[in-house]
């Protein structure tokens, strides 16, 4: 019988067509081991499909299935949104409710720099419109359309669209 601390893990690599590598571990790491890099915009919809998967499971769950996958479905959904990948910045924001002041005053710090033409009430008015949708099941798009309506250009369009969806500084806590 051989001893499979002394078997040598043979180096694996595949990468794919979308950016997706998957390959061995390396030396050191236990034998079975994988590394999987994704873009996060693919993190994301994996974990969403993960997730899908692990539901349905769920109804008759097979032996080791399930509770992992729940729990890596949200690690891929969580690093894909602290990257700020925008879908799992949405996802997030619907998650845990609706957007903290200091994501607003961030958006509206934003605003202040960006457009010139707007008091600052004027910022503050639709930043929080933008938050208010963005709090509806499906108002990403009526967010992102007043956000467009009021920025001059489609970079400052989307970064204060993704100032919203941003986790704030976790210290910073949630003032008024």
């Amino acid at each position: 019988m051989e001893d499979p601390i002394e078997r040598a893990v043979r180096p694996f690599r595949v990468v794919l067509g979308g950016g997706e590598v998957i390959e061995s571990a390396g030396a050191g790491s236990a034998a079975g081991e994988l590394v999987l890099r994704l873009p996060v915009a693919r993190a994301h919809s994996l974990a969403h499909l993960l997730d899908d998967w692990s539901r349905a499971l769920g109804v008759a769950p097979q032996r080791g299935w399930a509770s992992g996958d729940r729990a890596l479905s949200r690690a891929l959904e969580a690093g894909a949104a602290a990257l700020g990948e925008a879908g799992a910045l949405r996802c997030a924001a619907r998650e845990f409710g609706e957007v903290t002041a200091p994501q607003r005053l961030a958006a509206v710090a934003v605003l202040a720099e960006r457009e010139s033409r707007s008091s600052a009430v004027q910022r503050a008015a639709v930043v929080d419109a933008a938050a208010r949708w963005l709090g509806e099941e499906s108002g990403d798009e009526w967010a992102y359309a007043l956000l467009a309506a009021v920025c001059e250009t489609d970079v400052t369009t989307n970064q204060v669209y993704v100032t919203l969806l941003s986790p704030g500084d976790p210290g910073a806590g949630d003032a008024p």
